[in-house]
Protein backbone atom coordinates (compact mmCIF):
# COMPACT_ATOMS: atom_id res chain seq x y z
CA UNK A 1 0.00 0.00 0.00
CA UNK A 2 3.23 2.29 -0.35
CA UNK A 3 4.34 4.18 2.55
CA UNK A 4 1.77 4.66 5.62
CA UNK A 5 3.80 7.23 8.10
CA UNK A 6 6.54 6.03 10.61
CA UNK A 7 6.20 5.32 14.03
CA UNK A 8 8.70 4.65 16.87
CA UNK A 9 11.18 2.03 17.10
CA UNK A 10 9.64 0.25 19.04
CA UNK A 11 6.60 -2.71 18.73
CA UNK A 12 3.89 -3.68 21.39
CA UNK A 13 6.21 -6.66 22.55
CA UNK A 14 8.69 -4.38 24.07
CA UNK A 15 11.74 -5.15 21.83
CA UNK A 16 13.06 -2.53 19.76
CA UNK A 17 12.98 -2.27 15.75
CA UNK A 18 16.03 -1.15 13.68
CA UNK A 19 15.57 2.41 12.55
CA UNK A 20 15.46 1.00 8.98
CA UNK A 21 12.55 -1.30 9.69
CA UNK A 22 10.10 1.63 9.95
CA UNK A 23 8.75 2.71 6.95
CA UNK A 24 10.02 6.71 6.43
CA UNK A 25 7.17 9.16 5.79
CA UNK A 26 7.52 11.65 3.29
CA UNK A 27 6.24 15.29 3.04
CA UNK A 28 3.33 15.90 0.81
CA UNK A 29 1.25 18.50 -0.60
CA UNK A 30 -2.30 19.70 -0.51
CA UNK A 31 -4.57 17.20 -2.14
CA UNK A 32 -7.24 18.16 -4.12
CA UNK A 33 -10.39 19.79 -2.03
CA UNK A 34 -8.08 20.15 0.37
CA UNK A 35 -6.60 23.58 1.84
CA UNK A 36 -4.74 25.06 4.92
CA UNK A 37 -6.31 28.28 6.86
CA UNK A 38 -5.61 31.09 5.50
CA UNK A 39 -3.90 33.17 8.06
CA UNK A 40 -3.39 36.85 7.72
CA UNK A 41 -2.65 35.72 3.82
CA UNK A 42 -0.61 33.14 4.65
CA UNK A 43 -1.53 29.86 3.57
CA UNK A 44 1.53 27.64 3.59
CA UNK A 45 2.62 26.53 7.18
CA UNK A 46 6.25 26.27 7.43
CA UNK A 47 7.71 22.49 6.76
CA UNK A 48 8.39 20.31 9.47
CA UNK A 49 12.63 19.84 9.63
CA UNK A 50 12.11 16.02 10.65
CA UNK A 51 9.17 14.17 9.72
CA UNK A 52 10.05 11.47 10.93
CA UNK A 53 10.57 12.29 14.61
CA UNK A 54 7.10 13.54 14.32
CA UNK A 55 5.74 10.36 13.89
CA UNK A 56 7.69 8.07 15.92
CA UNK A 57 5.95 10.87 18.79
CA UNK A 58 2.72 9.94 17.78
CA UNK A 59 2.67 6.53 18.35
CA UNK A 60 4.27 7.07 22.28
CA UNK A 61 1.63 9.78 22.79
CA UNK A 62 -1.02 7.48 21.94
CA UNK A 63 -0.07 4.88 24.16
CA UNK A 64 0.23 7.72 26.80
CA UNK A 65 -3.20 8.46 26.04
CA UNK A 66 -4.70 5.04 27.00
CA UNK A 67 -4.27 5.91 30.31
CA UNK A 68 -7.73 6.61 32.33
CA UNK A 69 -8.03 10.66 33.29
CA UNK A 70 -8.44 11.90 36.43
CA UNK A 71 -11.94 14.03 35.94
CA UNK A 72 -13.11 14.51 38.93
CA UNK A 73 -16.95 15.03 39.70
CA UNK A 74 -18.81 16.59 36.36
CA UNK A 75 -20.18 20.08 37.35
CA UNK A 76 -23.97 20.62 38.00
CA UNK A 77 -24.29 24.26 36.92
CA UNK A 78 -22.42 24.44 33.99
CA UNK A 79 -22.74 27.78 32.71
CA UNK A 80 -24.83 27.92 29.48
CA UNK A 81 -24.15 24.03 29.08
CA UNK A 82 -28.05 22.81 28.73
CA UNK A 83 -29.66 20.38 30.85
CA UNK A 84 -27.57 18.19 33.35
CA UNK A 85 -28.60 14.51 33.09
CA UNK A 86 -28.61 13.16 36.48
CA UNK A 87 -27.99 9.41 36.39
CA UNK A 88 -28.27 7.03 39.04
CA UNK A 89 -24.71 5.88 39.75
CA UNK A 90 -22.88 8.51 37.84
CA UNK A 91 -19.52 7.81 36.53
CA UNK A 92 -17.30 10.96 36.78
CA UNK A 93 -16.11 10.43 32.85
CA UNK A 94 -19.30 10.30 31.30
CA UNK A 95 -20.93 13.92 30.20
CA UNK A 96 -24.31 14.38 31.64
CA UNK A 97 -24.49 17.51 29.20
CA UNK A 98 -24.02 16.20 25.80
CA UNK A 99 -25.82 12.27 25.57
CA UNK A 100 -24.60 9.82 22.87
CA UNK A 101 -26.44 10.54 20.17
CA UNK A 102 -24.61 13.53 19.49
CA UNK A 103 -21.60 11.82 18.92
CA UNK A 104 -22.79 9.92 15.91
CA UNK A 105 -24.77 13.03 15.09
CA UNK A 106 -21.20 14.64 14.96
CA UNK A 107 -19.27 11.67 12.87
CA UNK A 108 -22.76 11.97 10.08
CA UNK A 109 -21.66 15.77 9.87
CA UNK A 110 -18.38 14.92 9.29
CA UNK A 111 -18.97 12.69 6.73
CA UNK A 112 -21.20 15.00 5.29
CA UNK A 113 -17.96 17.59 5.27
CA UNK A 114 -15.24 15.41 3.60
CA UNK A 115 -15.17 12.02 2.03
CA UNK A 116 -12.03 10.85 0.88
CA UNK A 117 -10.76 8.80 -1.59
CA UNK A 118 -7.85 7.36 0.30
CA UNK A 119 -7.15 7.75 4.03
CA UNK A 120 -4.07 9.88 4.39
CA UNK A 121 -1.42 7.59 6.33
CA UNK A 122 -2.28 4.73 3.29
CA UNK A 123 -1.01 6.57 0.43
CA UNK A 124 2.15 7.75 -0.93
CA UNK A 125 2.10 11.26 -1.92
CA UNK A 126 -1.28 13.21 -0.80
CA UNK A 127 -1.44 15.20 -4.09
CA UNK A 128 -2.02 12.85 -6.27
CA UNK A 129 -3.88 9.57 -4.40
CA UNK A 130 -6.37 11.29 -2.60
CA UNK A 131 -9.08 13.85 -2.64
CA UNK A 132 -11.88 15.33 -1.10
CA UNK A 133 -14.65 14.57 -2.99
CA UNK A 134 -17.50 17.04 -1.18
CA UNK A 135 -17.59 19.93 -3.43
CA UNK A 136 -20.59 21.38 -1.33
CA UNK A 137 -21.04 21.02 2.30
CA UNK A 138 -23.37 20.93 4.58
CA UNK A 139 -26.12 19.41 1.97
CA UNK A 140 -26.66 16.48 2.75
CA UNK A 141 -24.34 15.10 -0.02
CA UNK A 142 -23.81 11.89 2.14
CA UNK A 143 -27.36 11.12 2.45
CA UNK A 144 -28.37 12.29 -1.31
CA UNK A 145 -25.52 11.31 -3.20
CA UNK A 146 -25.73 12.72 -7.08
CA UNK A 147 -29.62 12.37 -6.47
CA UNK A 148 -31.88 10.05 -8.01
CA UNK A 149 -30.73 10.08 -11.99
CA UNK A 150 -26.96 9.50 -10.63
CA UNK A 151 -27.30 6.88 -8.31
CA UNK A 152 -31.09 4.98 -8.71
CA UNK A 153 -30.48 2.09 -6.82
CA UNK A 154 -30.46 4.12 -3.23
CA UNK A 155 -34.13 5.37 -4.37
CA UNK A 156 -37.61 3.97 -4.08
CA UNK A 157 -40.55 4.96 -6.19
CA UNK A 158 -42.70 7.37 -4.21
CA UNK A 159 -45.49 5.96 -4.85
CA UNK A 160 -47.62 3.23 -6.66
CA UNK A 161 -47.90 5.27 -9.81
CA UNK A 162 -44.74 6.75 -9.96
CA UNK A 163 -42.38 5.81 -12.50
CA UNK A 164 -39.20 7.58 -11.04
CA UNK A 165 -37.82 8.15 -8.04
CA UNK A 166 -38.14 10.56 -5.16
CA UNK A 167 -38.03 8.40 -1.61
CA UNK A 168 -35.15 7.17 -0.23
CA UNK A 169 -34.72 3.71 0.41
CA UNK A 170 -35.07 1.69 4.07
CA UNK A 171 -34.52 -1.38 4.93
CA UNK A 172 -36.03 -4.16 7.01
CA UNK A 173 -34.95 -5.39 10.08
CA UNK A 174 -34.81 -8.46 11.40
CA UNK A 175 -37.83 -10.31 12.62
CA UNK A 176 -39.69 -8.90 15.62
CA UNK A 177 -42.50 -10.56 17.62
CA UNK A 178 -46.01 -9.39 18.19
CA UNK A 179 -48.58 -10.06 20.78
CA UNK A 180 -50.77 -12.26 18.96
CA UNK A 181 -47.49 -14.49 18.21
CA UNK A 182 -46.91 -13.23 14.77
CA UNK A 183 -43.33 -11.65 13.52
CA UNK A 184 -43.07 -8.84 11.42
CA UNK A 185 -39.78 -7.44 9.37
CA UNK A 186 -40.36 -3.55 10.74
CA UNK A 187 -38.37 -0.92 8.08
CA UNK A 188 -36.31 0.21 11.00
CA UNK A 189 -32.67 -0.17 8.85
CA UNK A 190 -30.66 0.89 6.07
CA UNK A 191 -31.71 -0.74 2.77
CA UNK A 192 -28.85 -4.00 1.97
CA UNK A 193 -29.22 -6.16 -0.45
CA UNK A 194 -27.20 -9.32 -1.58
CA UNK A 195 -24.80 -9.08 -4.39
CA UNK A 196 -25.42 -11.03 -7.30
CA UNK A 197 -24.10 -12.16 -10.72
CA UNK A 198 -20.83 -12.51 -9.22
CA UNK A 199 -18.57 -15.69 -9.44
CA UNK A 200 -18.38 -16.45 -6.04
CA UNK A 201 -21.80 -15.10 -4.26
CA UNK A 202 -21.46 -14.47 -0.56
CA UNK A 203 -23.25 -15.22 1.49
CA UNK A 204 -25.71 -12.84 3.90
CA UNK A 205 -26.13 -8.40 2.82
CA UNK A 206 -23.66 -7.67 1.88
CA UNK A 207 -24.32 -3.95 0.16
CA UNK A 208 -25.77 -1.15 1.64
CA UNK A 209 -27.65 1.13 -0.32
CA UNK A 210 -26.52 4.24 0.92
CA UNK A 211 -24.81 6.89 -0.66
CA UNK A 212 -21.55 7.11 1.57
CA UNK A 213 -20.92 3.98 2.92
CA UNK A 214 -18.90 5.04 6.17
CA UNK A 215 -22.47 5.40 6.93
CA UNK A 216 -22.93 2.06 7.27
CA UNK A 217 -19.33 1.86 9.61
CA UNK A 218 -21.14 0.47 12.66
CA UNK A 219 -25.12 0.23 13.68
CA UNK A 220 -25.52 3.32 14.74
CA UNK A 221 -24.40 5.41 12.35
CA UNK A 222 -26.40 3.65 10.19
CA UNK A 223 -29.52 3.91 12.07
CA UNK A 224 -29.21 7.82 12.14
CA UNK A 225 -28.83 7.34 8.59
CA UNK A 226 -31.97 5.71 8.62
CA UNK A 227 -33.87 8.49 10.66
CA UNK A 228 -32.58 10.66 8.02
CA UNK A 229 -33.74 9.06 5.36
CA UNK A 230 -36.97 8.34 7.20
CA UNK A 231 -37.83 12.69 7.74
CA UNK A 232 -36.96 13.13 4.06
CA UNK A 233 -39.93 10.52 3.05
CA UNK A 234 -41.96 12.03 5.47
CA UNK A 235 -41.80 15.28 3.55
CA UNK A 236 -42.32 12.84 -0.17
CA UNK A 237 -45.54 12.05 1.32
CA UNK A 238 -46.67 15.38 2.56
CA UNK A 239 -46.95 16.76 -0.72
CA UNK A 240 -50.39 16.46 -2.69
CA UNK A 241 -50.25 13.23 -4.97
CA UNK A 242 -50.66 13.75 -8.36
CA UNK A 243 -53.24 12.39 -10.78
CA UNK A 244 -51.41 10.15 -13.15
CA UNK A 245 -54.66 9.52 -14.92
CA UNK A 246 -53.93 13.09 -16.39
CA UNK A 247 -53.00 13.20 -19.88
CA UNK A 248 -50.79 16.17 -19.41
CA UNK A 249 -48.59 14.49 -16.59
CA UNK A 250 -45.04 14.27 -16.88
CA UNK A 251 -43.37 11.96 -14.28
CA UNK A 252 -40.41 12.67 -14.66
CA UNK A 253 -41.06 16.98 -14.27
CA UNK A 254 -43.49 15.91 -11.19
CA UNK A 255 -41.37 13.61 -9.43
CA UNK A 256 -38.21 16.07 -9.73
CA UNK A 257 -40.32 18.63 -7.97
CA UNK A 258 -42.19 16.42 -5.22
CA UNK A 259 -38.12 15.12 -4.44
CA UNK A 260 -36.71 18.47 -4.75
CA UNK A 261 -38.82 20.27 -1.90
CA UNK A 262 -38.47 17.19 0.05
CA UNK A 263 -34.61 17.26 0.21
CA UNK A 264 -34.85 21.17 0.66
CA UNK A 265 -36.88 20.71 3.78
CA UNK A 266 -34.74 18.13 4.97
CA UNK A 267 -31.71 19.89 4.75
CA UNK A 268 -33.40 23.15 6.16
CA UNK A 269 -34.27 20.74 9.23
CA UNK A 270 -30.38 19.14 9.28
CA UNK A 271 -28.65 22.65 9.03
CA UNK A 272 -30.57 24.22 12.01
CA UNK A 273 -29.87 20.90 14.04
CA UNK A 274 -26.46 21.56 13.50
CA UNK A 275 -26.17 25.37 14.13
CA UNK A 276 -29.02 25.31 17.16
CA UNK A 277 -28.48 22.04 18.68
CA UNK A 278 -25.08 20.34 17.31
CA UNK A 279 -23.12 23.42 17.67
CA UNK A 280 -24.55 25.07 20.61
CA UNK A 281 -23.69 21.96 22.49
CA UNK A 282 -20.08 21.16 21.90
CA UNK A 283 -18.66 24.71 21.57
CA UNK A 284 -17.52 27.07 24.18
CA UNK A 285 -21.01 29.16 24.97
CA UNK A 286 -18.19 32.75 24.35
CA UNK A 287 -17.33 31.05 20.73
CA UNK A 288 -21.13 29.95 19.89
CA UNK A 289 -22.15 33.61 20.87
CA UNK A 290 -19.61 35.71 18.77
CA UNK A 291 -19.85 33.33 15.83
CA UNK A 292 -23.48 33.28 15.64
CA UNK A 293 -23.36 37.13 15.69
CA UNK A 294 -20.67 38.05 13.15
CA UNK A 295 -21.21 37.57 9.78
CA UNK A 296 -17.53 36.73 7.59
CA UNK A 297 -14.65 34.93 7.85
CA UNK A 298 -12.79 35.66 11.75
CA UNK A 299 -9.56 33.87 11.67
CA UNK A 300 -9.30 31.69 7.88
CA UNK A 301 -9.81 34.37 5.40
CA UNK A 302 -12.01 31.72 3.17
CA UNK A 303 -13.72 30.48 5.51
CA UNK A 304 -17.35 29.37 3.78
CA UNK A 305 -15.61 29.84 0.34
CA UNK A 306 -17.75 27.17 -1.47
CA UNK A 307 -15.13 27.18 -4.29
CA UNK A 308 -12.03 26.64 -2.03
CA UNK A 309 -11.16 23.01 -0.22
CA UNK A 310 -12.21 22.10 3.46
CA UNK A 311 -9.58 23.35 5.48
CA UNK A 312 -6.79 20.62 6.96
CA UNK A 313 -6.77 21.74 10.22
CA UNK A 314 -10.72 21.07 10.35
CA UNK A 315 -10.79 18.03 8.99
CA UNK A 316 -7.66 16.41 10.64
CA UNK A 317 -6.86 18.13 14.01
CA UNK A 318 -9.79 19.81 15.48
CA UNK A 319 -12.75 17.61 14.49
CA UNK A 320 -11.09 14.43 15.41
CA UNK A 321 -12.18 15.00 18.82
CA UNK A 322 -14.87 13.10 18.69
CA UNK A 323 -13.48 10.13 18.89
CA UNK A 324 -12.70 10.89 22.70
CA UNK A 325 -16.03 10.75 23.23
CA UNK A 326 -17.05 7.02 22.31
CA UNK A 327 -18.60 4.90 24.56
CA UNK A 328 -17.13 1.44 24.86
CA UNK A 329 -20.86 0.23 25.93
CA UNK A 330 -23.98 1.44 25.28
CA UNK A 331 -27.87 0.56 26.26
CA UNK A 332 -29.76 0.04 22.75
CA UNK A 333 -33.01 -0.48 23.79
CA UNK A 334 -35.19 -1.98 26.64
CA UNK A 335 -34.17 -4.87 25.74
CA UNK A 336 -30.17 -4.53 26.17
CA UNK A 337 -28.68 -6.21 29.53
CA UNK A 338 -27.18 -4.02 31.98
CA UNK A 339 -23.45 -4.16 30.62
CA UNK A 340 -24.61 -2.91 27.62
CA UNK A 341 -24.24 -3.85 23.53
CA UNK A 342 -20.35 -3.15 23.55
CA UNK A 343 -19.30 -0.93 20.11
CA UNK A 344 -16.44 -3.23 18.99
CA UNK A 345 -19.32 -5.71 18.38
CA UNK A 346 -21.49 -3.17 16.18
CA UNK A 347 -18.21 -2.37 13.90
CA UNK A 348 -17.05 -6.03 13.53
CA UNK A 349 -20.38 -7.35 13.16
CA UNK A 350 -23.26 -5.09 11.98
CA UNK A 351 -21.99 -3.57 8.97
CA UNK A 352 -22.59 -5.22 5.57
CA UNK A 353 -18.82 -4.04 4.69
CA UNK A 354 -17.22 -6.06 7.25
CA UNK A 355 -19.20 -9.08 7.80
CA UNK A 356 -20.55 -11.35 4.96
CA UNK A 357 -22.44 -12.80 6.64
CA UNK A 358 -24.87 -9.68 7.44
CA UNK A 359 -28.30 -10.72 8.32
CA UNK A 360 -30.84 -7.71 8.87
CA UNK A 361 -30.19 -5.56 11.78
CA UNK A 362 -31.06 -7.86 14.81
CA UNK A 363 -33.28 -6.39 17.32
CA UNK A 364 -30.74 -6.07 19.91
CA UNK A 365 -29.28 -3.43 17.88
CA UNK A 366 -32.29 -1.59 17.06
CA UNK A 367 -31.84 2.02 18.32
CA UNK A 368 -34.19 2.94 20.95
CA UNK A 369 -33.47 6.83 20.64
CA UNK A 370 -34.78 8.04 23.91
CA UNK A 371 -31.54 5.97 25.20
CA UNK A 372 -29.51 8.24 22.95
CA UNK A 373 -31.03 11.69 22.93
CA UNK A 374 -32.65 13.37 26.20
CA UNK A 375 -36.33 13.23 25.11
CA UNK A 376 -38.47 14.38 27.98
CA UNK A 377 -41.51 12.10 28.82
CA UNK A 378 -39.50 9.11 26.98
CA UNK A 379 -35.66 8.95 28.69
CA UNK A 380 -34.83 7.16 31.30
CA UNK A 381 -31.97 8.61 33.39
CA UNK A 382 -31.02 5.53 34.20
CA UNK A 383 -30.66 4.00 30.69
CA UNK A 384 -29.69 6.96 28.77
CA UNK A 385 -26.26 6.87 27.52
CA UNK A 386 -24.18 9.74 28.15
CA UNK A 387 -20.84 10.72 25.51
CA UNK A 388 -17.48 10.54 27.47
CA UNK A 389 -15.99 13.78 28.17
CA UNK A 390 -13.82 15.19 25.94
CA UNK A 391 -10.31 15.21 26.64
CA UNK A 392 -6.42 13.28 25.81
CA UNK A 393 -7.96 9.79 26.51
CA UNK A 394 -8.33 7.35 23.62
CA UNK A 395 -11.51 4.65 24.12
CA UNK A 396 -10.30 1.05 24.39
CA UNK A 397 -13.08 0.10 21.32
CA UNK A 398 -11.05 2.42 19.16
CA UNK A 399 -7.69 0.13 20.42
CA UNK A 400 -9.20 -3.23 19.01
CA UNK A 401 -7.88 -5.34 16.42
CA UNK A 402 -10.29 -3.80 13.96
CA UNK A 403 -7.59 -0.19 13.96
CA UNK A 404 -4.66 -2.90 13.95
CA UNK A 405 -1.41 -1.52 12.76
CA UNK A 406 -0.80 0.79 9.26
CA UNK A 407 3.02 0.39 9.82
CA UNK A 408 5.76 -1.55 11.39
CA UNK A 409 5.64 0.15 14.40
CA UNK A 410 3.95 -0.33 17.80
CA UNK A 411 1.14 2.26 16.73
CA UNK A 412 -1.98 0.98 16.55
CA UNK A 413 -5.74 2.28 17.06
CA UNK A 414 -7.58 5.45 15.37
CA UNK A 415 -5.80 8.01 17.66
CA UNK A 416 -2.36 7.00 16.28
CA UNK A 417 -4.50 7.30 12.55
CA UNK A 418 -5.57 10.29 13.47
CA UNK A 419 -2.14 11.56 14.93
CA UNK A 420 -0.33 10.43 11.87
CA UNK A 421 -3.21 12.22 9.39
CA UNK A 422 -2.06 15.26 10.98
CA UNK A 423 1.48 14.97 10.41
CA UNK A 424 1.16 14.27 6.81
CA UNK A 425 -0.87 16.89 6.25
CA UNK A 426 1.53 19.12 7.40
CA UNK A 427 -1.00 21.33 9.89
CA UNK A 428 -0.52 25.13 11.06
CA UNK A 429 1.27 24.47 14.38
CA UNK A 430 -0.90 25.42 17.48
CA UNK A 431 1.24 28.36 18.35
CA UNK A 432 0.61 29.78 14.63
CA UNK A 433 -2.78 29.18 15.24
CA UNK A 434 -2.96 31.26 18.66
CA UNK A 435 -1.26 33.98 17.28
CA UNK A 436 -3.47 34.42 14.68
CA UNK A 437 -6.26 33.97 16.91
CA UNK A 438 -4.62 37.41 19.49
CA UNK A 439 -4.01 39.53 15.95
CA UNK A 440 -8.07 39.52 15.70
CA UNK A 441 -9.61 41.88 18.54
CA UNK A 442 -12.40 39.56 19.15
CA UNK A 443 -10.94 35.84 19.26
CA UNK A 444 -8.04 37.77 21.30
CA UNK A 445 -10.00 38.69 24.27
CA UNK A 446 -11.80 35.17 23.81
CA UNK A 447 -8.78 33.22 24.22
CA UNK A 448 -6.94 35.42 26.57
CA UNK A 449 -9.89 34.44 29.43
CA UNK A 450 -7.93 31.06 28.74
CA UNK A 451 -5.64 30.29 31.75
CA UNK A 452 -4.45 27.27 29.85
CA UNK A 453 -3.74 29.33 27.01
CA UNK A 454 -2.05 32.41 28.41
CA UNK A 455 1.28 32.46 27.35
CA UNK A 456 2.80 29.36 27.28
CA UNK A 457 1.12 27.51 30.23
CA UNK A 458 -0.23 25.27 27.63
CA UNK A 459 3.63 24.05 27.07
CA UNK A 460 3.96 23.61 30.86
CA UNK A 461 0.91 21.77 31.43
CA UNK A 462 1.37 19.25 29.25
CA UNK A 463 4.74 18.52 29.78
CA UNK A 464 3.66 17.95 33.20
CA UNK A 465 0.72 15.61 32.12
CA UNK A 466 2.77 13.53 29.81
CA UNK A 467 5.35 11.20 32.00
CA UNK A 468 2.31 10.47 34.27
CA UNK A 469 -0.61 7.76 34.14
CA UNK A 470 -1.65 4.51 35.17
CA UNK A 471 -1.87 2.12 31.83
CA UNK A 472 -4.12 -0.42 31.47
CA UNK A 473 -3.24 -3.95 32.45
CA UNK A 474 -0.37 -2.24 34.65
CA UNK A 475 1.56 -2.16 30.85
CA UNK A 476 4.41 -0.38 30.35
CA UNK A 477 4.26 3.53 30.30
CA UNK A 478 5.05 4.79 26.66
CA UNK A 479 8.68 5.85 27.33
CA UNK A 480 9.76 2.88 29.59
CA UNK A 481 12.85 1.75 27.60
CA UNK A 482 14.07 5.24 26.21
CA UNK A 483 17.00 7.07 28.06
CA UNK A 484 16.05 9.49 30.64
CA UNK A 485 17.52 12.08 28.20
CA UNK A 486 16.01 10.79 25.51
CA UNK A 487 12.63 10.91 27.36
CA UNK A 488 13.28 14.22 28.42
CA UNK A 489 13.77 15.69 25.10
CA UNK A 490 11.21 13.60 23.44
CA UNK A 491 8.24 15.09 26.28
CA UNK A 492 9.87 18.74 25.62
CA UNK A 493 9.68 18.29 21.99
CA UNK A 494 6.08 17.51 21.85
CA UNK A 495 5.01 20.09 24.43
CA UNK A 496 6.31 22.45 22.93
CA UNK A 497 4.70 21.43 19.40
CA UNK A 498 1.74 18.87 19.93
CA UNK A 499 -0.33 17.58 17.21
CA UNK A 500 -3.37 19.54 16.65
CA UNK A 501 -5.92 16.42 17.28
CA UNK A 502 -4.18 15.78 20.75
CA UNK A 503 -4.02 20.03 21.59
CA UNK A 504 -7.98 20.18 20.88
CA UNK A 505 -8.27 16.84 23.37
CA UNK A 506 -6.17 18.67 25.76
CA UNK A 507 -7.37 22.38 25.91
CA UNK A 508 -10.83 20.62 26.14
CA UNK A 509 -10.33 18.75 29.46
CA UNK A 510 -8.13 21.47 31.29
CA UNK A 511 -10.03 24.38 30.22
CA UNK A 512 -11.91 25.51 33.72
CA UNK A 513 -15.50 26.12 31.88
CA UNK A 514 -15.32 23.29 30.03
CA UNK A 515 -13.70 20.76 32.01
CA UNK A 516 -13.97 17.66 28.93
CA UNK A 517 -18.14 18.43 28.95
CA UNK A 518 -17.62 20.74 25.28
CA UNK A 519 -14.55 21.95 23.68
CA UNK A 520 -12.41 24.42 24.74
CA UNK A 521 -11.92 28.16 23.23
CA UNK A 522 -9.16 27.29 21.31
CA UNK A 523 -11.25 24.27 19.90
CA UNK A 524 -14.34 26.00 19.45
CA UNK A 525 -12.87 28.45 17.69
CA UNK A 526 -11.60 25.95 14.90
CA UNK A 527 -14.62 24.34 14.43
CA UNK A 528 -17.00 27.55 14.75
CA UNK A 529 -14.65 28.83 11.95
CA UNK A 530 -15.62 26.20 9.70
CA UNK A 531 -18.95 24.63 10.28
CA UNK A 532 -20.54 28.34 10.49
CA UNK A 533 -18.74 29.44 7.40
CA UNK A 534 -20.17 26.60 5.63
CA UNK A 535 -23.81 27.55 7.29
CA UNK A 536 -23.48 31.15 5.71
CA UNK A 537 -23.66 29.58 1.93
CA UNK A 538 -27.41 29.45 2.08
CA UNK A 539 -29.92 27.12 0.42
CA UNK A 540 -32.71 29.17 -1.07
CA UNK A 541 -35.08 28.67 1.35
CA UNK A 542 -32.85 30.33 3.89
CA UNK A 543 -32.54 33.75 2.63
CA UNK A 544 -36.91 33.58 3.26
CA UNK A 545 -37.51 35.76 5.99
CA UNK A 546 -39.66 33.99 8.91
CA UNK A 547 -39.51 31.18 11.59
CA UNK A 548 -38.19 27.26 10.56
CA UNK A 549 -41.87 26.88 10.23
CA UNK A 550 -42.43 29.70 8.13
CA UNK A 551 -39.71 28.60 5.74
CA UNK A 552 -41.15 24.80 5.61
CA UNK A 553 -44.25 26.43 4.81
CA UNK A 554 -43.35 28.44 2.02
CA UNK A 555 -41.95 25.29 0.20
CA UNK A 556 -45.08 23.44 0.76
CA UNK A 557 -48.50 24.04 2.81
CA UNK A 558 -48.23 20.91 4.69
CA UNK A 559 -44.42 20.97 5.60
CA UNK A 560 -44.53 22.69 8.49
CA UNK A 561 -48.13 21.23 9.79
CA UNK A 562 -46.53 20.03 13.80
CA UNK A 563 -45.36 21.69 16.71
CA UNK A 564 -41.96 20.20 16.49
CA UNK A 565 -40.85 23.02 14.20
CA UNK A 566 -42.44 25.68 16.01
CA UNK A 567 -40.16 25.27 18.94
CA UNK A 568 -37.01 27.01 19.18
CA UNK A 569 -33.89 26.10 19.71
CA UNK A 570 -34.71 23.07 17.29
CA UNK A 571 -33.18 19.90 18.62
CA UNK A 572 -32.61 16.35 17.54
CA UNK A 573 -34.94 15.18 20.29
CA UNK A 574 -38.12 16.90 18.90
CA UNK A 575 -37.03 15.95 15.09
CA UNK A 576 -36.97 12.74 15.86
CA UNK A 577 -40.33 12.39 17.98
CA UNK A 578 -41.70 14.20 14.90
CA UNK A 579 -40.76 11.51 12.49
CA UNK A 580 -42.17 9.01 15.08
CA UNK A 581 -45.37 10.05 15.83
CA UNK A 582 -45.76 10.30 12.08
CA UNK A 583 -44.17 6.72 11.58
CA UNK A 584 -46.96 5.57 14.34
CA UNK A 585 -49.60 6.89 12.18
CA UNK A 586 -49.15 4.88 9.11
CA UNK A 587 -51.59 2.15 8.40
CA UNK A 588 -48.73 -0.96 8.11
CA UNK A 589 -47.31 -2.10 10.98
CA UNK A 590 -44.07 -2.48 9.42
CA UNK A 591 -43.68 1.33 9.19
CA UNK A 592 -44.88 2.38 12.37
CA UNK A 593 -43.55 -0.91 14.23
CA UNK A 594 -41.05 -0.43 16.25
CA UNK A 595 -41.30 3.11 18.08
CA UNK A 596 -37.92 5.32 17.60
CA UNK A 597 -38.15 6.29 21.20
Amino acid sequence: MGHHGGGPVRPRGGQMLHRDAVIQVKAADEPIGFRHYVLDDKSEPPPLADRQAQTEHAARLELRMTASLPWGAAPTNLPRAGDFITKPRPDDADNPYIPSGYTYFSQFVAHDMVSTRNQFWAVEKLETETQNDRSTRLRLDALYGAGPNQIPIIYAPADDNDLSRGKLQIGRSGPIPLPDGSKICPFRDIARVKVSNALHDLPGLTEALVADQRNDDHALISQLTMVFCHLHNIFIDRQVPVNADDPMFSFTHDTTALFNKARAATTLIYRRLVRDDLLRRLLHPAVYEFYMGTTGPVLDSLAGSRKAGIPLEFSHGAFRFGHAMVREAYQINESTPSIGLFLRDALERFSSARNVHMQPMDRSWLVQWSNFINIPGSTDPARINLSRRIGPRCPLSLFGPEFGAIDPSSGRGMFYRDLISAELANLWRVNDLLEAMRRHPDLRGIVDESPLLQGKAWVEAIAAWLPQGDFPGGSAGPWDGLSDQDKKQEIAAIAADPPLPFFVLFDAWQDPESVGCRLGRFGSILVAETLFGELRNQLDVEKRPGSLSDQLESLHAGFAADTAFDKEPLTLGTVISFINRCLAKTETQEMSLLSLL
